[in-house]
């Protein structure tokens, strides 16, 4: 009796698994707009990404203009459509965030 449920035990452990991670993204390019809570830019490779602005401290991308190069840190949404940005940086030409 004890091994069967620990057995079942087990089999529910196995079945609800680890979360899935977030990849992790460090994006450098341009803005190319900013409306309400989403960015769109343009990466140094020539990638147009959709950036989700609702975790980032506003105060670092408030005042950004079309065409200024910044420094994306974020994760990869779920539905792997945009990037969720936790920091922005105006990059100041050195290619690097702080």
């Amino acid at each position: 009796m004890a091994a069967g449920i620990l057995g079942a035990a087990t089999l529910v452990a196995l079945a609800v698994g680890p979360l899935e991670a977030q990849e992790r993204v460090r994006l450098f390019g341009t803005v190319q707009w900013i409306a309400s809570s989403t960015m769109q830019m343009m990466t140094v490779s020539g990638t147009s990404v959709a950036i989700d602005l609702t975790q980032a401290d506003q105060s670092s991308y408030q005042g950004l203009r079309n065409g200024e190069t910044v420094v994306v840190d974020g994760v990869v949404a779920a539905d792997r459509r945009k990037v969720i940005a936790h920091e922005i940086y105006r990059d100041e030409g050195n290619a690097q965030a702080p």
